[in-house]
């Protein structure tokens, strides 16, 4: 059996440490609805055998119909917040599907807020306890692998949160400029010394106690981007935070389009 090339091992590994995240995200995302559902599914069922009880002998007295009125106007909150739950569940699952849908598989004109929208949503979790800026300008749609872009989108929107101490902020931007799309993703958090500013997009580089687990996804991010025909870059300020900033053409290079994306297959 052939030895694995190891440029394809890390990009399993990152499609993985992707995976993984976007697993725990969404997980995270559903237990708070399923959990209002499954205690309100209790109340319904006790609110049920009272009214039961009360109707077993077929005459309702004042005291009773009483219950009943009270009985009523708590299964319709009870009713009002389950169809909140719901709705919330559903708006977790279209993220989803607009994050990582099948036919966004290989190359597509999108609107690249989309995936940042959904990047979002499916890191709700771990960005509640900061503040997400969206400071959106109108951008064309572009050529991409938008399943390969949002694998970028929620390795920069993870690495952010990350960096940051609750209370932090995130800003997300987008903007064109000349024939190209910009994104950048701008937080408030520790930042990155100079030495290691250079280094971030190498593959295996790590720093412990300052971008946690941030080596192999950038040096798969810029691979990617790379691909795309695009750039990626990083501006850090130690103390005041770091903005990463993407550049992407608004068509594929021929040779990209060609291979049906190879080098950065999934």
């Amino acid at each position: 059996m052939p030895t694995e090339e190891p440029e394809q091992a890390l990009i399993d590994q990152a499609h993985l440490s992707t995976l993984a995240t976007l697993v725990a995200g969404v997980a995270h995302e559903l237990n708070t609805p399923l959990g209002a559902i499954r205690s309100n599914h209790d109340v319904i069922e006790r609110a049920l055998l009272k009214l039961q009880d009360i109707l077993e002998d077929e005459v309702v007295t004042p005291d009773e119909l009483q219950d009943v009125r009270k009985i009523v106007r708590a299964m319709d909150g009870v009713l009002r917040t389950n169809g909140i739950a719901v709705d919330r569940m559903r708006q977790i699952v279209e993220s989803l599907g607009t994050f990582g849908r099948p036919d966004r598989a290989e190359v597509d004109r999108v609107d690249l807020r989309e995936g940042l929208n959904g990047t979002l949503a499916v890191l709700n979790a771990e960005l509640k306890k900061h503040s997400v800026v969206k400071d959106y300008q109108d951008i064309p749609d572009i050529e991409c692998f938008p399943n390969r872009l949002n694998q970028v989108f929620m390795n920069l929107v993870h690495n952010a949160a990350q960096a940051m101490e609750p209370g932090g902020t995130l800003t997300v931007r987008t903007r064109t400029d000349a024939d190209a799309v910009v994104i950048e993703v701008e937080d408030t958090g520790k930042g990155i010394s100079p030495d290691h500013l250079a280094e971030i997009f190498k593959p295996g580089f790590t720093t412990k106690g300052q971008r946690m687990g941030m080596g192999l996804g950038l040096a798969i991010s810029k691979q990617i981007i790379d691909h795309h025909g695009g750039s990626i870059s990083a501006n850090s300020t130690v103390g005041a935070g770091t903005t990463f900033r993407l550049s992407l053409p608004l068509t594929l290079p021929a040779n990209t389009r060609d291979e049906g994306g190879s080098d950065a297959s999934a």
